[in-house]
């Protein structure tokens, strides 16, 4: 049976909708919980799609004490890229995918070299006509949560942006890359809140992490269908033969 390979680098991150499609798609699910040290399946093949979840980490982690794991990742990404096969990267994923495409990956600043945030339920901007994007609407929210940003990879395919992300979301080959988290519902919007306060507060200030949970529940609802349907486009896009 074709498997969805899901690389979990830290507890509160797992494949969320995006496993659930991946399993009404006829994909067995294995979740890997890659910070714990546990390993992905050796024999993972072009008939397996990986996923690469997000987590407080960065590029910039690969080889320190503690994380060891994120370079073997980004070998595993180089190798698929190499060899076309699926793959699929959120947040931090995402960031690892581009970093094994060649491309650079940096903390976000301002004009003034101060960090930016981008934490919370808004829009990104879709652009161009790839068919991951069709029947879907030119802006759609969803959720945000990092502080570093990528480079869109040479050969890749810009999907979606904002202003102070541009590269939002990419597809390279069979691999897509998404900065944002559609795979999130709003209960555990609220658990990363609260796990997360630190990082919500220096984004959104003092009262981030209660006006982030008063709003989840009611946009994770909101953006469901839209969110959903992406993701089963992406699927598509990815596990074609």
């Amino acid at each position: 049976m074709r498997r969805a390979v899901c690389i979990v680098n830290v507890a509160r991150e797992g494949a969320g909708l995006l496993g659930d499609l991946a399993e009404d798609a006829g994909l067995s699910l294995i979740q890997v919980e890659s910070w714990k040290g546990e390993r992905w399946p050796e024999d993972l093949g072009v008939d397996d799609l990986l996923l690469v979840m997000g987590g407080p980490m960065g590029v910039a982690d690969i080889g320190r004490p503690g994380f060891e794991w994120l370079g073997e990742v980004a070998e595993l990404l180089r190798f698929r890229l190499s060899a076309d096969q699926p793959c699929i990267g959120v947040c931090l994923g995402m960031q690892l995918l581009a970093h094994a495409a060649g491309a650079a990956v940096a903390p976000m600043r301002d004009a003034a070299g101060h960090p930016v945030r981008e934490v919370g339920w808004g829009p990104v901007e879709l652009v161009g006509t790839s068919p991951i994007l069709a029947g879907l609407p030119r802006s759609m929210d969803v959720l945000h949560w990092h502080g570093d940003a990528c480079a869109l990879p040479e050969g890749a395919q810009l999907l979606a942006s904002t202003s102070v992300c541009p590269v939002q979301m990419f597809s390279l080959g069979r691999s897509v890359g998404m900065q944002f988290h559609p795979e999130v519902d709003g209960a555990t919007a609220c658990i990363w809140a609260a796990e997360d306060a630190a990082f919500v507060r220096g984004a959104n200030g003092d009262d981030g992490v209660q006006a982030l949970q008063s709003a989840s529940p009611a946009a994770a609802a909101r953006t469901l269908a839209t969110r959903r349907r992406m993701l089963a486009g992406i699927l598509r896009s990815v596990l074609r033969p």
